[in-house]
């Protein structure tokens, strides 16, 4: 189908998006010097410093087409400019809001405009019937996009599968193809960049950067929250914040052990939230309701983070030292790491 640069703008990593960027004629140099597309580089940066802040990059009102070409040559150059930082939690960050957001598009530019999801199915290759009701995709394929979908809704015992196929709601397809999304935005980054053109551009790298340390020292340390000592944490929670800094999904188990354990060290409710917001299917009501609930605060009992015993049943162990030979539970860990700590603090003064 064809489609006019003030909707492939929204859509910057489809491959007829690229195809009018090079009939743009943008050569690599003007990008990141000419003055005519200055616009189109703050714009870049803006991207970043959105997901980095936000979690989320806006989408802006687009009217003429030299508003959206600016959009669509702004994408490139973020691209360029994460490969130049090279920093695999802002990599990570970036491309999650981006994807982020092109799904929030998705789902407004779906109530009006049907065609747009066999435009998706069709750019990312997933095979899938469409329905008046429903959408149906072979198992294999949603296996493949929903790898990273731990909730329990997504697990393929729970959902409805006839013929090899599995039954889908239009938003929940729109979900997979969030995923597909972020995929094929990951692709390649980061990217080689010249030396010379890193560069060239270092004025916006040096920005994002102090921002990047700014929102790192906002929340206390290099894991990006504020806590008491981070580096005395046992190994399993150790391994679970790194994740989900990371935006890598993490289990049901996994996010309430992490949860439990900060809650019990005496982080608060948005302290905790805000460690979440890099996971892909982050959803701020929800995920402040289930840690209220751990907390004990919608009625319930105050959780304590689970036992070694329990961690290792759930597969949460990982990494054990000599400390975890001693222990039986991730908060004695945290304890006897710190008092050994303090001590030989106290040793050397």
């Amino acid at each position: 189908m064809e489609r006019n640069s003030t909707h492939l703008c929204f859509y910057p990593f489809l491959s007829s998006a690229s195809g009018y960027v090079d009939e743009l004629g943008a050569t690599l140099e003007n990008l990141i010097s000419s003055a005519a597309f200055e616009r189109a580089r703050l714009r870049g940066k803006v991207r970043i410093l959105e997901a980095i802040k936000d979690g989320m990059i806006l989408k802006p009102a687009v009217i003429t087409n030299a508003q959206a070409e600016m959009e669509l040559l702004a994408y490139p150059f973020a691209r360029i400019l994460v490969s130049c930082i090279h920093d695999e939690h802002l990599v990570r960050r970036y491309v999650l809001s981006e994807a982020k957001a092109a799904h929030e598009k998705l789902l407004a530019d779906s109530r009006t405009d049907t065609d747009i999801i066999y435009e998706m199915a069709e750019e990312f290759s997933i095979r899938v019937d469409f329905f008046r009701e429903h959408v149906q995709m072979p198992f294999v394929d949603y296996l493949r996009f929903t790898i990273n979908l731990h909730d329990k809704k997504w697990k393929l015992v729970n959902r409805g599968l006839e013929k090899g196929g599995v039954k889908l709601e239009k938003g929940e397809f729109i979900r997979i193809i969030q995923e597909a999304i972020y995929e094929r935005i990951m692709k390649d980054l980061p990217l080689n960049v010249p030396a010379d053109v890193c560069n060239a551009i270092r004025g916006y790298t040096e920005e994002i950067k102090r921002e990047l340390e700014e929102t790192r020292k906002k929340f206390g340390d290099a894991e990006g929250f504020i806590v008491k000592d981070p580096n005395c944490f046992p190994p399993c929670i150790a391994h679970i914040l790194s994740n989900l800094k990371e935006g890598i999904n993490v289990t049901h188990g996994a996010r309430f052990a992490v949860t439990a354990f900060l809650l019990n060290l005496g982080l608060s409710e948005d302290e905790i939230i805000e460690i979440y917001k890099n996971s892909p299917d982050f959803d701020e009501e929800r995920t402040r309701y289930q840690v209220r609930h751990i907390a004990g605060g919608t009625g319930s009992v105050r959780y304590t983070a689970p036992s070694c015993a329990t961690m290792r049943t759930y597969g949460n162990c990982v990494g054990s030292d000599d400390i975890c030979e001693k222990i039986s539970h991730p908060l004695n860990y945290y304890r006897l790491k710190l008092k050994t700590k303090k001590n030989r603090a106290q040793t050397h003064t």
